[in-house]
């Protein structure tokens, strides 16, 4: 018997019903970590002296989270909240001497565990085993032990363990290995990390808190301070912006050095894209503390720099993008952490997170299909200093200072305390953060690797 062309159709159509779904394959992830970028280095967020197209691309393409915040103003547990997607405090990481512990549930781990080709490129702050001692990355490029630093110029680096000194300069480095990474593996899986060491001060020349307060005198008289600092700029790069800032050396070094990361950012986007990956892969790109006058980063307009609890200090710059899920060109003002990402990215992978995170999964609160803020408050701590976001109301403690209360929905630089004028709103907001502060443990000293210490404070 002769089956029909309109029957054989049918035929084909039922069979293809009765084959089960193909499933959606899961999506890549990069991330882009970058030290000590001032809010106000990210012309998608701050109009000011520096032009970042590249990054700007992912605030075009994604979203804007213009109230993005870190988990604390330095590096080290910075960091660390953002792997763990808990607040480090919980394991006593509370400054740069401290470390991830091994039973802690990391990000990579997870996507590790779930068939994902893992890689972290560049910068390494934890005391404690090294990234390829945990189990959690398959390639891993990074600092050979935990520090603040990287060479920019002849970066020595660990390859998986291996040390190795370059002569590539760093930022182009890591975009080449992260280029590189992603040819190997576009057809699997990917979980990519780069955690670019720019624009962060090459090495210390003068104590951190004696600039800032140089620097700040300086700029209150209206004059310049060329501050002092070792050229981190590519060689020559520096004087393209000699002339836009006149005896002001270091910023134009500094300018370079963004200038030369934004580069970086825009060659592993646009490989992503040639590949034929931009609409299967999630991207944030963030800061992991605020911009500081010893690197000569802009944190304006907000009030102070790393180290600080201030907005300048724990704001940071913040993007995502991942077409078709998040929408375009959105501007997201509700606060949010870096402790979002790995709730977030664990439910967009389709992996099981711990139970324990203190972050969000953001998805539906940018796709509208839950209304409010992701949290209903964020707490910060270091060094004595406290701070609560809750809303619109910001408080920041101090151990021997009196609370100040603002309003950043319609003060977010920060200039008026509002404190003596909403006692009980103070009294409340502070109980809150004593209550959160008590449930942490005592702060942990894990031996560094190779003896080295895991920092200063003025780095």
């Amino acid at each position: 018997m002769r089956l029909r062309p309109a029957k054989i159709a049918l035929c084909l159509l039922a069979t293809l019903a009765a084959l089960p779904a193909a499933e959606s394959p899961r999506p890549n992830v990069v991330v882009m970590l970058v030290d000590d970028l001032g809010w106000g280095d990210v012309s998608a967020l701050h109009r000011g002296e520096v032009n970042t197209p590249n990054i700007d691309r992912l605030a075009q393409t994604g979203v804007k989270f213009t109230s993005g915040y870190a988990t604390a103003p330095l590096c080290g547990p910075a960091r660390a909240g953002f792997f763990s997607g808990v607040y480090p405090q919980r394991f006593g990481f509370v400054d740069n001497l401290g470390g991830i512990p091994t039973t802690q549930p990391l990000l990579p781990g997870v996507l590790h565990d779930a068939g994902y080709r893992t890689a972290l490129l560049g910068k390494w702050h934890s005391a404690g085993p090294m990234p390829h001692e945990r189990g959690v990355f398959d390639e891993t490029l990074c600092s050979h032990l935990s520090s603040p630093f990287i060479d920019y110029h002849h970066p020595k680096l660990a390859r998986n363990g291996k040390v190795q000194v370059h002569d590539t300069y760093s930022t182009d480095l890591f975009a080449r290995e992260a280029v590189e990474f992603i040819e190997r593996n576009q057809a699997n899986p990917f979980y990519l990390t780069v955690t670019f060491n720019a624009p962060h001060i090459l090495r210390v020349v003068k104590n951190a808190q004696l600039i800032q307060k140089e620097y700040d005198a300086a700029v209150a008289e209206g004059k310049i301070l060329d501050v002092p600092k070792v050229p981190m700029a590519r060689p020559g790069d520096a004087d393209k912006y000699s002339g836009q800032f006149p005896g002001d050396g270091a910023r134009a070094d500094t300018v370079a050095t963004i200038v030369a990361l934004d580069e970086a950012v825009g060659r592993i986007l646009d490989k992503i894209k040639s590949v034929g990956l931009d609409r299967r892969t999630l991207i944030f790109f963030f800061g992991d503390n605020g911009g500081h006058p010893e690197n000569r980063s802009n944190s304006l307009p907000l009030r102070d720099y790393k180290w600080s609890l201030y907005e300048g200090g724990i704001r940071v710059p913040f993007l995502a993008a991942y077409p078709g899920v998040f929408p375009a060109g959105l501007s997201y003002d509700h606060p949010v952490s870096t402790l979002d990402l790995f709730p977030t990215i664990a439910a967009l992978t389709g992996v099981k997170a711990p139970a324990s995170l203190d972050g969000v999964n953001l998805t539906p609160y940018l796709q509208g299909a839950k209304t409010g803020a992701p949290h209903d408050t964020l707490f910060f701590s270091i060094g004595g200093l406290g701070a609560v976001r809750q809303g619109k109301w910001k408080l920041v403690l101090s151990p021997t200072g009196v609370p100040a209360l603002f309003d950043l929905a319609r003060d977010f630089e920060e200039k008026k305390d509002l404190a003596s004028l909403e006692p009980d709103r103070v009294k409340e907001l502070t109980s809150q953060w004593k209550t959160w502060n008590r449930g942490m443990p005592a702060p942990v000293r894990p031996a560094a690797k190779g003896g080295q210490a895991a920092g200063k404070k003025s780095e």
